[in-house]
């Protein structure tokens, strides 16, 4: 009895490690068709080197090594976006790249570079601003989204 007993030890040790090996190799492969997450970022990242350069730094060297010239001339139409100017109210820092600004267009958020979140990490809340801003349009394959994109903010 205890030789059975020995076996069915043995084989389930076998059994577990084959699954064990199945599984590691499910979870290892990479399905494109079948993920949702994938081409979200693979066609904002292609839709997008020309207006927005840190959403796919991977993507801009690939471009600027074999294509400097030709990135230029696309870079100016979007550098050609008409820059807005606006007052409202700064509602606080929604995390360390987007603002929150309500104006006369309504409650927006908006996003911000570094230096420009060094500079409001001192405010507060509910101050009166006059603030710079440009659209980038981020084209996917069934919509097209708006980004605020603060260029310069001060204080009122």
């Amino acid at each position: 009895m205890f030789n059975q007993l020995n076996r069915y030890g043995k084989n389930s040790a076998w059994a577990v490690a084959v699954l064990a090996m199945l599984l590691m190799g499910t979870a290892c492969s990479n399905d494109k068709d079948g993920s949702d997450a994938s081409p979200s970022p693979s066609v904002s990242a292609s839709a997008s080197p020309a207006s927005s350069p840190e959403a796919s730094p991977s993507a801009q060297p690939d471009a600027g090594a074999s294509a400097t010239p030709e990135s230029s001339p696309s870079a100016a139409p979007s550098g050609a976006v008409e820059e807005k100017e606006s007052t409202g109210t700064y509602n606080g820092q929604i995390d360390n790249h987007s603002i929150e600004i309500e104006s006369a267009d309504g409650v927006r958020a908006y996003q911000i570079d570094d230096a420009t979140s060094d500079k409001l990490s001192g405010w507060d809340d509910g101050v009166k601003v006059k603030f710079k801003y440009k659209i980038n349009e981020i084209k996917g394959e069934s919509e097209t989204i708006e980004q605020y994109v603060i260029t310069s903010i001060d204080k009122q």
